[in-house]
């Protein structure tokens, strides 16, 4: 996010780390370009061929995932673009509406590639749920759902109740980058078992986004305005 630090999101990234993900944060404050977020899978990916580097032959550089929060949501959503397929998947969280956006903004006819989990919160007024008809552009996510060109595989999904830097909950809200109401354990979940889905082939993690029948539907409770061409 905007002038976040990966200390800001150590609970999130811990846990991916623990799924088997070998995790790498970029320190750049202005992440939106995602440039400095490609250079990370680079870099990786060029530790895996050195045989001085600890990660020699270590890592799947064929599965590769992106993901952030807020303006680097938006430098993921780039990452995955101009990857030129290293990135195979990307999980955009509370991605800003059109409107806040003046720079690098994501250019969504250009998104043909890869796979998509757009995640919100219900309380979130920079990145809404659903979007008025009479709005025009991106100003939602449903608007950026929908902008996802055919062909592409993806999944939307809101939280109910967090705001916008829930993600940065430590886990809860005492430590967090305000403004957050509850904390990260929403975020932990099923954006876990995406990737589990996309870069592990986990068949399990794979049902849960089956659109309309997929488990994450039924999740009512905790999440809301749920929609996947996932079959």
């Amino acid at each position: 996010g905007t002038n976040g630090a990966p200390s800001h999101y150590a609970t999130f990234l811990t846990h991916m780390a623990s799924w088997g993900f070998v995790v790498i944060a970029t320190v750049d404050k202005m992440t939106g370009s995602g440039q400095t977020i490609l250079d990370g899978a680079n870099l990786l990916i060029a530790a895996n061929g050195n045989a001085a580097s600890i990660f020699f032959n270590k890592l799947n550089t064929a599965e590769i995932g992106a993901l952030g929060h807020s303006q680097g949501a938006n430098g993921a959503m780039n990452a995955l673009i101009t990857s030129s397929g290293t990135i195979k998947t990307v999980l955009p969280i509370e991605l800003p509406a059109r409107i806040w956006c003046s720079a690098n903004c994501v250019p969504m006819p250009s998104f043909t590639q890869g796979s998509v989990f757009f995640v919100d919160g219900s309380l979130d007024p920079i990145s809404p749920p659903t979007q008025s008809p009479q709005t025009s552009g991106e100003q939602s996510i449903a608007g950026y759902y929908n902008a996802v060109p055919a062909g592409v595989a993806k999944l939307k999904g809101t939280l109910r109740g967090p705001t916008h830097n829930d993600v940065t909950g430590q886990p809860g809200c005492a430590t967090a980058q305000p403004p957050c109401l509850i904390g990260v354990f929403g975020y932990l979940g099923y954006p876990t078992a995406w990737m589990m889905y996309q870069l592990q082939g986990d068949a399990g993690a794979h049902s849960a986004f089956v659109s309309g029948t997929g488990e994450m539907f039924s999740q009512t409770v905790n999440w809301e305005h749920v929609e996947s061409n996932i079959p």
